[in-house]
């Protein structure tokens, strides 16, 4: 029986592929968590202002973990000179604000 090593070159990107799950993992753990204790005060029913408001920062986390994703990407990439995926996190970003405006004009 022999044993075959493969002596992969990594991806110059890895790094930036592990920050990056590092920060989903953690925003979408946080997001759970207020959901979680949001959940657990409205069927305990305490405090009615607090378990809405805790939900809906859980929510806003859930939404701003992809967000965040992007700007971490964005940054590393602008760090690294690497101009050409810089410059489409932030068209990317640029997207994002222009949707939450408009969405934020025609909704209210």
């Amino acid at each position: 029986m022999t044993t075959e090593t493969h002596h992969e070159t990594p991806s110059p990107h890895e790094p930036i592929e592990l920050v990056l799950a590092r920060l989903l993992r953690i925003g979408s753990i946080i997001a759970a968590i207020l959901l979680a204790l949001g959940i657990g005060a409205m069927l305990l029913g305490g405090h009615a202002v607090v378990g809405p408001r805790l939900i809906t920062a859980g929510l806003l986390a859930l939404l701003a973990t992809p967000i965040m994703r992007v700007m971490v990407a964005g940054v590393i990439f602008a760090r690294e000179k690497d101009w050409r995926f810089a410059f489409f996190c932030l068209v990317v970003l640029c997207s994002i604000v222009a949707g939450i405006l408009l969405g934020h004009e025609h909704g209210g």
